[in-house]
């Protein structure tokens, strides 16, 4: 059977332990307590990107490619391509594809 000092002496030593690790936890909080960044809230929107012509989700280098098809007259553009429009004017044109070029090569 261990020796009852020897309890005693774990106890303490576990408690102290305990007791610095949660004021130096303490401490650290209040001196980081300024350095939180507020989080802005967004709203869900419907779910279309901007530019996303083709409608797979990502902007990508085809839905350039498709706006220069439909400002070249090769096809029409649907409802939805012009929903896509990146500027929302509701027209799909050269600078439109320009903006999804440049900012693919932003990325």
């Amino acid at each position: 059977m261990p020796n009852k000092n020897f309890r005693r002496t774990s106890r303490f030593s576990v408690l102290m332990m305990g007791a610095a690790t949660v004021a130096s936890a303490f401490f650290i909080g209040i001196e980081t307590a300024g350095d939180v960044h507020p989080i802005a809230l967004i709203e869900a929107g419907s779910g279309e990107l901007r530019g996303d012509v083709s409608g797979n989700g990502a902007l990508d280098l085809g839905d350039a490619i498709a706006i220069l098809e439909i400002v070249q007259g090769y096809r029409v553009p649907t409802p939805e391509e012009l929903r896509a429009d990146p500027n929302g004017d509701g027209l799909l044109t050269v600078d439109d594809a320009l903006r999804i070029l440049a900012t693919l090569d932003a990325r």
